[in-house]
Formats: structure tokens, sequence, C-alpha cells
């Protein structure tokens, strides 16, 4: 099992977050967008926090910091526009072929 918040410490990737009541929300994911000032500004596009587990993406109600990933879970990020109230979540991963299951 990993947390959210080690998974994004590995991952590799440049991030900044806010902490809320609720665990820390995503700001910036490299560098998108270039500058921020808050996680969520009004009219503006934000990151939407879904996770996967069981091949079925749903989005967190919590920060990405509250989530536990067991294997084969993934944890995902959509960047979308402040009025989608209802985004997609990302494409279901899939095995490559050889790969392992």
């Amino acid at each position: 099992m990993i947390d959210g918040q080690t998974l994004m410490d590995e991952s590799g990737l440049q991030y900044g977050a806010h902490e809320l009541g609720s665990g820390k929300s995503m700001c910036q994911v490299d560098n998108e967008p270039a500058q921020y000032s808050q996680c969520f500004p009004s009219k503006q596009p934000y990151w939407a926090l879904f996770v996967e587990q069981h091949g079925v993406w749903s989005s967190s109600p919590g920060g990405f910091t509250d989530v536990k990933l067991h294997d084969a879970e993934a944890l995902g990020w959509h960047y979308v526009p402040a009025a989608d109230s209802t985004p997609a979540p990302p494409p279901v991963a899939q095995t490559l072929a050889g790969m392992g299951a």
C-alpha cells in the first residue's frame, strides 16, 4: 500500500499543493498552470483528482494525501475548465501485451 503523498513525492513530477481540511489539494503539476496563488481560482481551470480501483475511475472526495492505494490501483489528475463541474476521469490504464498483469 502507498499513500497519495508518497506516490506524488516519488513520481518525479514537479507539483504544488495546498493543505485543506481533508488533505492536500493539487494546485500545479509540471508547471501547469505556470503560476498560481490558489488551487481553485474563480473561473480558472483546476486539477481534478481521480482514483482507479478495479479498472474503474472515481472522483476522490478528499485531498490526495488522504488516498491509500493498493497494488493495481492508480491516482489520476485531469486539468479541467472551471465550468466543468463533472469532469471526465483519465482513461483506464491498459496492461501491455507481454508485460504481465
